[in-house]
């Protein structure tokens, strides 16, 4: 898995100008949170009935041009505003609380996420097919196959990141137990790793090869190339997928290498130690960068029918502002959302197959 025509550069640790820095002490429980008021959902809620009306017979699943004047707030504007600001430049995640999703049917509730995802950045894609909403529930199928998703099965997920430069979450309905969401400062992991292993974190900056889970072109690489740590131009940034970094193999045919296994493990190890966690409600609306910041959650229950099931609505966004935030041409496509079928016949160009860990050096 390892690009042995370069080494990797030498780890340091990484000051607060660079990534945010924090763990599970730094917060006071629900500090990272805003309650909306009756005024507010009134706002929101009148801002609904414009957008029901303007956007009439458009699929909001795909349809890009979802404007803020499709849906017009008028106080929040600031409050959202602050959030994408405190995401993108500050700690690296945040919450809305109170939205009235329970009032709201599926179609009006995918609206509503739309409407307020204009006031937080660019839409980008979730797929190949150009999705711009994806559904976040169990459907009975497990990880392991590589055509499956995390969202779509109830497991515990590893701590990763998703796609873009910011992930937005609208909780529709809650879980009978489990689905605890984790957040980890991606930064004070990264520290904590150093510390502990230099060898191992250093690891980290190598390219790996990422599975693209069959979205990629056919007959193009399966995998796009990219370190899981970045450090450009005084800013760190990380990709970690473990469920498609080991997915890799399959498709490459070269194995990882003990040094990899050892680097995931750690990271996940002290990601664990490190997290702020956190219930996501009906209502909420959490939004957290993909650059700085790690996210699990627990296994969870359904409850039984006629309740529904646990459901969540996920966008992802981009931050204009975070124009070349890593050194890679694929690095900054991904931070648009999936790659384009042209930008996979570009990287195409320059791809290139694993290098196969050395004789007894695999996991």
């Amino acid at each position: 898995m390892k690009d042995t025509t370069m080494s990797p550069p030498a780890p340091r640790l990484l000051t607060s100008d660079e990534a945010p820095l924090w763990d599970r002490n730094t917060f006071t429980p629900g500090a990272w949170a805003q309650t909306l008021s009756m005024h507010d959902v009134t706002e929101i809620i009148d801002a609904l009935t414009v957008a029901q009306h303007r956007l009439s017979g458009r699929d909001l699943v795909t349809d890009r041009t979802v404007s803020r004047d499709d849906f017009p707030l008028t106080s929040l504007v600031p409050r959202l505003e602050a959030m994408a600001a405190d995401v993108a430049d500050g700690r690296g995640f945040a919450v809305l609380r109170g939205l009235p999703v329970d009032r709201l049917t599926e179609s009006q509730n995918l609206l509503l996420l739309r409407g307020l995802a204009a006031y937080l950045g660019s839409i980008a894609t979730q797929s190949r097919d150009g999705q711009l909403v994806r559904d976040v529930r169990a459907t009975g199928n497990r990880l392991g196959d590589a055509s499956v998703r995390g969202h779509q099965t109830s497991q515990r997920l590893w701590f990763h990141t998703d796609g873009a430069d910011a992930a937005v979450l609208l909780c529709r309905a809650a879980s009978a137990t489990g689905g605890l969401s984790r957040l980890a400062s991606a930064g004070t992991v990264h520290n904590a790793m150093l510390r502990h292993s230099r060898p191992w974190t250093a690891e980290l900056y190598r390219p790996f090869h990422f599975h693209m889970a069959g979205g990629n072109v056919p007959g193009l690489p399966p995998t796009f190339i990219s370190p899981v740590f970045s450090l450009h131009r005084g800013k760190f940034s990380t990709r970690y997928v473990r469920h498609t970094l080991l997915e890799t193999p399959k498709v490459t045919g070269v194995p990882l290498s003990k040094e990899a296994m050892a680097s995931f493990d750690l990271l996940e190890e002290l990601a664990d130690e490190l997290s702020v966690d956190m219930e996501l409600r009906p209502g909420d609306l959490q939004m957290v960068n993909n650059h700085t910041v790690l996210h699990s959650r627990t296994s969870y229950t359904d409850p039984p029918p006629p309740a529904e099931r646990r459901h969540l609505m996920r966008s992802w966004i981009t931050f204009p502002h975070y124009c070349g935030r890593r050194a890679a041409a694929v690095d900054e496509y991904l931070r648009f959302g999936w790659l384009t079928d042209d930008q996979q016949r570009e990287l195409a160009a320059s791809w290139s197959e694993p290098e196969a860990p050395a004789s007894g050096a695999t996991a």
